[in-house]
């Protein structure tokens, strides 16, 4: 494309890319995005021996369950 004809449009957005990339390059013009803000609390401690509850299964699929080993 570059070898090629270009219109006066592309090149001048190939030359701003150009510049674009330069600047990062060397280190100008960084744009820096905010971090977002974390959680400043502590989690609760894991106790031993305390799992988490299981929950209850629908009785039909249950039933569905029991027939498949069946």
């Amino acid at each position: 494309m570059l070898a090629g004809q270009i219109s006066n449009q592309d090149e001048d957005e190939v030359e701003d890319e150009l510049a674009a990339l330069e600047a990062e390059v060397n280190g100008g013009a960084k744009v820096q995005q905010p971090l977002p803000s974390v959680p400043n609390t502590q989690l609760p401690e894991r106790r031993e021996g305390l799992e988490t509850p299981e929950r209850e299964e629908p009785p039909a699929q249950a039933e569905r369950r029991e027939a498949m080993l069946a």
